[in-house]
């Protein structure tokens, strides 16, 4: 994987758990709990392009979404 690549979705992934904690109240330890349950980091670095075209509102909702069927 190109070096540029792995920067952008590992930028992806900060910003989004970031902007996850603070939607959801977490601390980055509850989100990497979430995330052990869910594998949502994974996620978000095989979605990650779609998600530089999307507002943080549409992030959440797509983000809340798998989030809540991983946990289903």
């Amino acid at each position: 994987m190109p070096f540029e690549k792995l920067n952008h979705i590992l930028y992806m992934q900060i910003r989004i758990a970031n902007l996850y904690c603070k939607a959801h109240g977490l601390s980055i330890g509850d989100f990497l709990n979430l995330d052990r349950k869910t594998d949502l980091l994974l996620f978000v670095a095989d979605a990650y392009e779609p998600f530089h075209l999307t507002g943080d509102l549409g992030i959440l909702e797509e983000v809340d979404d798998y989030v809540r069927v991983a946990l289903a």
